[in-house]
């Protein structure tokens, strides 16, 4: 702005008095500004700009995030370098032709659902600081974060252990420990009917047990003991991470929305994905 205002002033000397030494003065510090621009324009041009960020955020921890600037310019270097993405900020001195750099910081998404990167900035105040120009470029990276994990007490029951060695959840399956008496819903196999009970009541009654560690599990979301929504997710999330890093076949029932157990790590992230979408419609 100093320069700017200086040349302007010198302009207006020059008109007024007809000085030929200012107009001269002038003409150079109009030549200088454009040469300067030029350079500049150029500095910043032929840059590309990528993020890449891990499969698996959860929300309120730090995750790694990293930021990969490339000249794909042959010939011509980039100078000073201020690029941005998530308000977090780096500088690079000097960036060959047809070279990379990359940057990483830790970042904190605070909430679960679907975020969006719509592009990153870089700026630079090469080549003598005059102007700082800026450039947008597009990312359109978006991805989802997950519900932040919630040890759910009492969900897995190691303490009581058969000589077998198997393990029970506090979740339903059909082959553990009797666990409580449950209305009939039409998914039970006929064996678990508790015929004695149900002629008792005149309704359908069956007999829920824990599942064994070695038995897929279905986690239904509005049988989880959270105080809320948000608290019952997060318990979902432990629970699902916790169950198949034990190499368990794991559901999800979410409303009427269910998902067949399996054991894959494609599996994992579809469950957590429908965690963090889910009520964010």
């Amino acid at each position: 702005m100093f320069y700017i205002a200086l040349t302007l002033l010198i302009g207006f000397a020059a008109v007024n008095t007809g000085n030929n030494l200012l107009f001269l003065i002038v003409s150079a510090l109009l030549g200088f500004m454009a040469v300067t621009g030029v350079v500049g324009w150029r500095n910043i041009r032929g840059l590309t700009m990528q993020v890449d960020i891990p499969d698996e955020i959860y929300s309120g921890l730090p995750t790694l995030v990293t930021i990969r600037l490339r000249n794909e310019k042959r010939l011509f270097p980039s100078f000073i370098l201020h690029p941005t993405v998530l308000e977090k900020t780096f500088t690079t001195y000097l960036l060959m032709g047809e070279r990379e750099e990359s940057n990483s910081f830790v970042h904190t998404f605070a909430e679960r659902g679907k975020h969006h990167i719509p592009w990153g900035e870089i700026r630079s105040p090469f080549p003598v600081n005059f102007f700082v120009r800026r450039r947008r470029i597009m990312l359109e990276k978006s991805f989802p974060v997950f519900p932040r994990p919630l040890h759910c007490m009492g969900s897995i029951d190691h303490a009581n252990r058969e000589k077998n060695g198997e393990s029970h959840t506090s979740m339903k399956g059909i082959d553990g420990e009797f666990s409580r008496v449950a209305d009939y819903t039409g998914i039970e196999p006929m064996k678990l009917i508790h015929w004695r009970l149900s002629a008792k009541f005149n309704e359908l009654k069956v007999r829920e047990l824990s599942a064994t560690a070695g038995e897929p599990v279905v986690i239904e979301i509005d049988n989880l003991p959270g105080r809320d929504l948000e608290e019952r997710l997060s318990m979902a999330c432990y629970l699902i991470n916790r169950l198949m890093g034990q190499n368990r076949a794991v559901g999800l029932k979410l409303g009427e929305k269910v998902m067949g157990p399996a054991v894959s790590r494609r599996h994992r992230l579809n469950l957590l994905t429908e965690l963090a979408l889910y009520g964010k419609d």
